[in-house]
């Protein structure tokens, strides 16, 4: 749990910060980043999900200004994604107006695996439901669980004991569904 707070608490200290160049002969916003949490994947992506910029950033400080001028008027989206969360902006381009519209943060669930166990912590924000099942390798599920109303969702699994072979843990929240894959020699 203090680790997960930790965790929560140096992410948010490197908050991401995109901001709207104020200029009005020149369409563009500029996208600051001090990662610390690994490599950082960024997409800028139009309407119709084509994939306009795409660059994987690792740790360190980060800052690119995106020329927007030959793009055609409408909905643009910015995609940050790391280890611990995803931020996605809405991009409104109507002439030479850029106005960010919309961000939204999605937190994304942490696994641990250590000497045969999986720890799993998910920060629910929402308090919506979550649903954590694990499958093994011919696809059967073998644990099924539903959380429902809690802001911070902890789970250990004991897989010490288990047969060997391959086992995916699903986990869905009210917008993502994450896997992590584990072997068990």
């Amino acid at each position: 749990m203090i680790a997960l707070l930790f965790s929560t608490t140096v992410g948010l200290a490197n908050e991401p910060k995109l901001s709207v160049v104020p200029n009005e002969n020149v369409k563009s916003f500029v996208y600051e980043l001090d990662t610390q949490s690994g490599s950082t994947t960024i997409k800028f992506i139009d309407a119709e999900q084509n994939v306009i910029f795409f660059e994987k950033v690792e740790k360190g400080a980060y800052a690119k200004k995106f020329d927007l001028s030959n793009l055609e008027d409408g909905l643009y989206f910015f995609k940050s994604e790391d280890e611990l969360k995803t931020i996605s902006y809405t991009i409104s381009i109507v002439g030479s107006d850029v106005k960010v519209i919309d961000r939204k943060e999605n937190s994304k669930p942490v696994f641990r695996v250590k000497e045969g166990m999986v720890y799993l912590n998910l920060l629910n924000l929402d308090k919506k439901n979550v649903n954590i099942q694990v499958y093994d390798s011919s696809n059967r599920l073998v644990f099924s669980e539903k959380r429902e109303g809690e802001m911070t969702i902890e789970k250990a699994f004991d897989f010490t004991k288990a047969y060997s072979g391959d086992y995916t843990v699903v986990v869905r929240d009210s917008k993502e569904t994450y896997y992590k894959e584990i072997s068990v020699n």
